[in-house]
Order: C-alpha cells, then sequence, then structure tokens
C-alpha cells in the first residue's frame, strides 16, 4: 500500500489518496487542508472538484452566518418589503472549496466547525495562501480536517489530481484488532497526540484502506499508510529512540531468552514501523517547527491580553462603516438614515411607492464597537516545605498588587495553593480587592509537594475560564520538588512523571505560562516541564511580591 519513490510523487499519491477518502467519508475525515500560494496548484484542484459527480461551491472568508447557514436576507428583505429568507451554502451539495483561509474569522471557522457536527456536509477543500512559515488561522476546523498537504515545494507539473469515484457498495469494512487498536492510540501519544479525533480518523482510514485493496483484514501496510496521512502533521513532538537495555547479570536459560527475545519482536516491531513511516513523511526542520509553536502559537492567536478588540454587540462604539448587516452586524439606524436623507426628493420623484422613506442597500452602515479583553492570572502556589509561608505570602502580595490594578486592565486575579494530598482554589477569579483579602488570610501552609495536582488544577480552572469567554494564563510558584503523585502516593519519581505528562496535555490547550522557581537554586526538571507545557521558566530565588506581579504581567501579556 506505501509508494516510495520521489518524494514528489509520493506527495502526490497520498494528496489523491486523502481526497478519495474525504469523497468516501466526509463525516469522519472532515476534508483536506492544502498549504499553497501557487495558483497552478489550486486551478488544477478546483477543476478536479468542479468535474466530480457532487461539484463544488465555493467559500470565501467575507460570508456572514446567513451566507453560510442560511437566514434573513436583508437587502432583498428591505428591497421587497417583506422577509425573505435564503439558504446557506453549507447546505448545498458538492465539494465546500474553502479559498483564502489565511483570512477566515474565527467565529467563522467556529460556526463551520458546529454545522459539521449537527449536520451531514460534503467534504471541505481548503486552501491555505499563508506565508510558508506562518501557522493557518483555521482553529476549530484543524481538528475536524483530516488532511494537511504543504505544496509549496512542488512545481505545478509535479502535481496532479486524480479523484474518479470509486464505488463501495456491498463493500463491508473490515475490522481492527484489539492490538491494531491499542497500536494506533500508542503511537499518537508518542508524537503528542492527545485529541481522540485523530486516533478514530487513523482507524477508519486504515480500513478504507483495506477494503480499497479487496482484503478483508487490516494489514500493517494500511496503518502505516493511514498513520502517515493523519498524525505526520499533527506531531507535536518525536518519539525518542529506544536504548538498548542493558545485559541483565542473572542468567537465564539459551531457550528462554529467545521466546522472550521474539515475543518482544512481534510486540515492539509493528509500532515501530508506524512510528519510521510517519517519521519519513514529516516535513524537514520538523524538530525547529515544533520548537517555534511554543511562542508562536500565542502571538498568532491575534486576540492578546487586555488588548482592542473589535466588536459586533458591545463596547466603546466607533464610526459606522457602510456595509451588509448580517447575524453578526448590526444596522447603524442614525448613520444609515444620515446617508439616505439627502436624496428623498429624487427618490420619490423616480419612485411610484407611497414609502415616507426610501432605503437603497447602498445606505446600509452597520455598527462597530472596540471592545478590551478580559484576562485571568492564575496563580498555582506551592504551599509545601520549610519555605512555604515565604512562597505564599509573596504570592498573597502579588496577588493583591495586581488586583489593585485590575479594573483599568480588566484583570481578573485566581489563587490555587496545593499541598499534601490535595490542590485546592483558595481564591476563585475576581477582581474585588476586598474579597481577596479575606479569603488570603486564613491559608496554611506545610506537607508534601503534588506539583502534578497543582498543575492539573490550574489547567481545568483555565479551560472553564476559556469557556466562560475570558483569556487565561497561569503562574506557577514552586521549587519544582514534586513528592507526591496524581493518585496522593508519595514518590518523587512517579511525581515528576505526572508533572511532565500534566505539562504534555497542557501545551495542547495553547495557554500562556510561566514557571518561577524559588528555590535556592535552579531546578532542571521544573525547566524542562515548563518547556513541555510551551511556558517560560524563570529562576528567580528572592522573589517578592513586586517582582511576582512584574513578572506575571510582563511574561503573560
Amino acid at each position: 500500500m506505501l509508494f516510495w519513490g520521489d518524494m514528489s510523487d509520493q506527495k502526490t499519491y497520498l494528496a489523491n489518496l486523502a481526497l478519495h477518502l474525504c469523497q468516501m467519508d466526509p463525516k469522519t475525515f472532515g476534508g483536506i487542508v492544502f498549504k499553497t500560494g501557487a495558483g497552478a496548484h489550486m486551478d488544477r484542484v478546483r477543476s478536479a472538484l468542479s468535474q466530480s459527480e457532487s461539484g463544488s461551491k465555493i467559500i470565501n472568508p467575507s460570508m456572514g452566518v446567513s451566507d453560510l447557514i442560511g437566514g434573513i436576507d436583508p437587502i432583498e428583505s428591505l428591497t421587497a418589503g417583506t422577509l425573505i429568507h435564503k439558504s446557506g451554502v453549507l447546505s448545498r451539495s458538492g465539494w465546500n472549496v474553502l479559498v483564502m483561509a489565511e483570512r477566515l474569522p474565527r467565529q467563522s471557522a467556529a460556526l463551520i466547525a458546529q454545522h459539521m457536527d449537527t449536520n451531514r456536509t460534503d467534504p471541505f477543500c481548503i486552501f491555505d495562501e499563508s506565508e510558508p512559515n506562518e501557522e493557518n488561522q483555521l482553529g476549530a476546523l484543524n481538528e475536524r480536517m483530516a488532511f494537511f498537504f504543504d505544496l509549496n515545494d512542488l512545481r505545478h507539473d509535479e502535481f496532479s489530481v486524480d479523484i474518479t469515484p470509486i464505488s463501495s457498495v456491498g463493500r463491508v469494512l473490515p475490522e481492527l484488532s484489539p492490538d491494531q487498536q491499542t497500536m494506533i492510540v500508542s503511537v499518537a501519544l508518542q508524537f503528542g497526540i492527545f485529541s481522540l479525533r485523530p486516533v478514530a480518523m487513523v482507524q477508519r482510514a486504515a480500513q478504507y484502506l483495506c477494503m480499497l485493496d479487496g482484503r478483508d483484514t487490516v494489514l500493517q501496510d494500511d496503518i502505516d499508510t493511514a498513520a502517515q496521512l493523519i498524525y505526520a502533521h499533527r506531531a507535536t513532538s518525536i518519539p525518542a529512540e529506544n536504548d538498548q537495555a542493558e545485559p541483565q547479570n542473572e542468567p537465564t536459560e539459551p531457550n528462554e531468552s529467545k521466546e522472550s527475545s521474539a515475543e518482544n519482536d512481534i510486540l515492539e516491531l509493528p509500532e515501530d514501523l508506524v512510528i519510521e513511516a510517519v517519521k519519513a513523511i514529516l516535513p524537514k526542520e520538523i524538530l525547529n517547527q515544533i520548537t517555534a509553536k511554543k511562542s508562536a502559537k500565542v502571538k498568532s492567536n491575534g486576540d492578546g491580553f487586555g488588548l482592542a478588540q473589535k466588536s459586533a454587540l458591545r463596547g466603546r462604539p466607533l464610526p459606522a462603516l457602510i456595509g451588509q448587516p448580517n447575524d453578526q452586524d448590526r444596522i447603524d439606524i442614525l448613520s444609515s438614515l444620515r446617508t439616505a436623507a439627502p436624496w428623498q426628493k429624487l427618490r420619490s420623484s423616480q419612485s411610484s411607492s407611497n414609502a415616507r422613506i426610501i432605503i437603497f442597500p447602498s445606505d446600509l452602515h452597520i455598527q462597530r464597537f472596540q471592545n478590551r479583553s478580559e484576562r485571568v492570572v492564575i496563580f498555582s502556589v506551592d504551599a509545601s516545605g520549610s519555605a512555604a509561608m515565604n512562597r505564599l505570602g509573596e504570592a498573597k502580595g502579588a496577588v493583591e498588587l495586581m488586583l489593585a490594578q485590575a479594573y483599568s486592565k480588566r484583570d481578573h486575579v485566581a489563587l490555587i495553593g496545593f499541598r499534601d494530598e490535595r490542590a485546592d482554589i483558595l481564591l476563585p477569579p475576581t477582581r474585588s480587592l476586598v474579597q481577596a483579602k479575606k479569603n488570603l488570610a486564613a491559608l496554611t501552609a506545610g506537607g508534601g509537594t503534588p506539583l502534578a495536582m497543582g498543575m492539573n488544577s490550574a489547567l481545568n480552572l483555565a479551560a472553564l475560564v476559556r469557556r466562560s469567554g475570558k483569556l487565561p494564563s497561569m503562574a506557577f510558584l514552586t521549587d519544582g520538588k514534586g513528592n507526591i503523585d496524581l493518585e496522593g502516593q508519595p514518590g518523587r519519581q512517579k511525581a515528576m512523571s505526572d508533572a511532565a505528562h500534566i505539562a504534555e496535555m497542557g501545551r495542547t490547550l495553547n495557554i500562556p505560562a510561566i514557571f518561577i522557581d524559588c528555590g535556592r537554586r535552579g531546578n532542571p526538571e521544573l525547566a524542562h516541564i515548563a518547556d513541555k507545557m510551551g511556558g517560560e521558566y524563570l529562576c528567580l530565588p528572592r522573589a517578592n511580591a513586586q517582582a511576582i506581579s512584574a513578572l506575571a504581567q510582563s511574561h503573560l501579556e
């Protein structure tokens, strides 16, 4: 099933295979993303899709809610004097071809993703025309598009498209064995993929590849190809090479050693093959790209913390602009009337209507507002050990300092304390300095260090804050010497392993984080955990309230 040869030929083969899979099961695979700035590539793909059995339709970033999913047509309704409903482009049959995806508003991306989850839609073909090293802005659509191909390194004559329909009527998808399912999940975890959606995509793709080859049993090549198609562009880490185990001093029987080594080969070889297959398709300098995502992801969101944001509903009014109203943009009545007023005599003389005011679509203005994003800074403080009282005291001071400036900057502050076998939210997100002082007054310290619990509690609170519409960021104040694991059991090795695992999960949430090391000496393990989460590490053994507050505000903005 694998196609080995020139890289351009292999990419063409895999891209056409992905297009066929999308056409066969759009509900599972969603669609395909092509990153290219070459018009020849886009024209070739669009021509093939338009000539397919289902045809295609174009989606552009300027389309509003009613254009995408249907609704009231304001222009036609004003012209006709009655409500006129129109169907959305997503409800029509055919490939959904999204052009200039780098300009797609995040609200539109979320709306399309929601429509895909709740309705049966045809597959998407998305063209991302951003710079080669620029990350796409598809937001929620990234998770739902199974396939991604970068065509910037291909000449126009090296890429061809063939999506001749393949009949699957009467064919039954073969089943995956439990070992194959376990292997697919294990490979995803090793590449830093923690979502279940790509795992389900790989399993279904392997089944379809087996069916297309006319077999009843899923082979290793099917899983290799499926993993190449879906895992390669989602990788956030590269699996380390397994070190060869040192020979044991205890004597073993020759037969036993041969049998055990044979069993290990049987169990470990397929997973290694999948890993190597995915590695073979990874783009060049993938390590640099993965490392660069740490700082690029947060800055690429375009939200910022406490920065000005355009809003259609609330905030400080801005001058109205000429435009078409939709479900997001509202009509500015005064500006629209002001524009139409000078033309009323002329329009009345040329119109047979008895309307007192005649408004044309070109008169309509839409409201604009400027709003500032609200952020929540979550302090997670190590309240264990002999130096806990000092750390806790400085954290209290930093919280109070930030709350004193909270109103003008629209900041909320929360505080989590972790010690012994628990991590508690000592101060829920608030802007009230009075409430904060009351809750902070009775804090206690001492005991073990459940670092993983403190990180997990901060991530859960940050996810809750994000769902409420605010922008979370986290500041961890600790010496990083965890000795209690997630299950509340003592043990330094397991505790640090759990903390590293939580950090990897936190990286996928893309929440700004800073780790302030308050130990007497820098802790490399804490720096490693900060790197896994994509956060910053600062060693500040003599931190005071002013320094912590300043660091949190400067590094998390």
